[in-house]
């Protein structure tokens, strides 16, 4: 299943990179900012889309550092 989300994560930081270099051609090109603002959206997805698969993973993993937050004074 790790490896599943680590390929899912792997596959949106390329589409992410992919967006960018859209929206690098877009703005040299001097496009619309509609357009601008709709490459900008797909990219915040993204970069969402990599933070859920990542908490996702980390819970997944066992990784439980409660102990490390917790101070009883």
């Amino acid at each position: 299943m790790s490896e599943d989300l680590n390929q899912r994560i792997n596959e949106l930081m390329e589409r992410e990179r992919e967006i960018m270099k859209k929206m690098n051609v877009a703005i040299r090109a001097g496009a619309n900012s509609q357009i601008l603002g709709h490459l900008d959206f797909l990219l915040h997805e993204c970069k969402i889309q990599q933070q859920e698969l990542r908490l996702l993973q980390k819970d997944r993993s066992g990784d439980s550092n409660f102990d490390d937050f917790l101070s009883i004074g």
